[in-house]
């Protein structure tokens, strides 16, 4: 059906905020009731009459709910996606569709309310000089940096003929009964490190001595705000068994060392390798903090109100993603307050600098080239240890090929902001 003689009327609730009133003829809506009833006619199961051969008033009567909702769900989308089209709106969100209007032998009336990106003028680029300042490295950062590598690759040696001393790492498995009820708590296997100042009440002194087979018990009385809602306000009975008990060995750092991490000659090779990167992690943290200062000065001078849908979205990602990092956690109500508080700050800063940043895109007609996009995918190729064609397919079947040279535009953008505004 064309909805080409369909009737729009925009009303410009506020800079982001669009309200269309769409009126279609009653011709179309006839047509288009019509149809869905002879479909109803069609299988249409009537008691003393065969299928498909009950009067059409009798099927009008049994189901004409089920026909109107048909003919709505029909013709509204369609004459909404035929009105934002030829009017050039691009909602950001699902438009919400109110004040349905429709009798017998009239025009269909409704309303769809949505966010749009709103028109605003980017401030003088000029405006937003800013200093490059020098990015220094000093030899204890270096050092800091060796000694997490030599952290990470350290060894944990069983020990045996001895008991658990402050230090070790010690598997345990343990089983807790509240004092009060007498109901057990599942049993669990743990690492704890020996001697740790954050450990449980009485845990330490349990664990001193013992050798592995060995069990103790201790008790623990929890604060009524503790974090586990389980276990808050309650006194718990642990009986704990040494599984295993074992010691933290760390390398020596030296030219074996360095070898040992299968690429470099020697310690100095790794030294040199390690300013390296965390140089270039320097000056892009220092990017970073430059672009986002930019921007921020930029939007201040600014007046823009930003789609809440977008700002929605957005707290929605990094609520998630904070959730995701404390996963089997308890949070308090205070505590979840605070980061629905402080997401939605972040999502308002982040959306308002993503829209400064397509705005200037479009002013100075930044774009993603062909050859671009395929540097691209074969930079993930390399990244990822795959063809470019393994890339390529990947993007398609996640329908994710516009993303990429949004990326590209994305960067580039801010490539030429930081141009602009950095003054050597």
């Amino acid at each position: 059906m064309n909805e080409s003689d369909s009737g729009y009327k925009l009303e410009t609730i506020s800079p982001s905020r669009r309200r269309l009133a769409v009126e279609i003829p009653v011709e179309k809506v006839d047509e288009e009731y019509e149809r869905i009833l002879k479909n109803y006619m069609s299988g249409a199961k009537i008691p003393g009459f065969r299928k498909g051969r009950a009067p059409r008033e009798m099927v009008v009567r049994a189901f004409n709910d089920d026909i109107r909702k048909d003919l709505y769900d029909e013709l509204i989308p369609r004459a909404l996606s035929a009105g934002l089209q030829s009017l050039n709106l691009k909602p950001v969100n699902t438009p919400k569709i109110s004040d349905v209007k429709h009798d017998k032998d009239m025009p269909l009336n409704f309303k769809a309310e949505f966010e749009v990106v709103p028109n605003f003028d980017l401030p003088a680029l000029e405006d937003f000089k800013v200093k490059s300042k020098p990015v220094e490295l000093s030899d204890d950062e270096v050092g800091a940096a060796l000694e997490n590598i030599r952290a990470r690759t350290a060894q944990y040696l069983p020990v045996s003929g001895r008991g658990v001393t402050a230090g070790d790492y010690v598997l345990i498995e343990s089983q807790g009964r509240d004092l009060e009820t007498g109901r057990l708590l599942p049993v669990e296997k743990s690492v704890v490190l020996a001697g740790h100042k954050e450990n449980e009440a009485g845990l330490n002194d349990a664990l001193d001595g013992l050798n592995v087979g060995e069990s103790r018990s201790f008790r623990t009385s929890y604060a009524n705000d503790h974090a586990n809602k389980r276990l808050a306000g309650k006194e718990i009975e642990y009986r704990l068994t040494v599984k295993e008990i074992k010691v933290k060995k760390l390398a020596e750092i030296d030219d074996e060392f360095a070898r040992g991490l299968g690429e470099y000659s020697g310690l100095a090779q790794l030294k040199d390798k390690i300013r390296d990167d965390l140089l270039q992690a320097k000056k892009r943290e220092a990017r970073d903090s430059l672009t986002k200062d930019i921007l921020t000065a930029m939007a201040a001078k600014m007046k823009l109100e930003v789609p809440e849908s977008l700002v929605e979205a957005e707290s929605l990602v990094i609520i998630e993603r904070a959730l995701k990092a404390i996963q089997g956690r308890s949070i308090s109500r205070e505590a979840v307050q605070k980061l629905q508080a402080e997401a939605r700050n972040q999502a308002l800063e982040r959306v308002t600098h993503h829209l400064i940043i397509d705005k200037l895109a479009d002013k100075e007609g930044i774009n993603a080239s062909e050859e671009e996009i395929k540097e691209e995918v074969r930079r993930l190729a390399h990244e990822n240890n795959v063809t470019p064609a393994a890339i390529e397919d990947y993007l398609r079947r996640q329908g994710t090929q516009d993303d990429l040279a949004e990326s590209i535009i994305f960067r580039k953008s801010i490539d030429f902001l930081v141009k602009k505004a950095i003054i050597d």
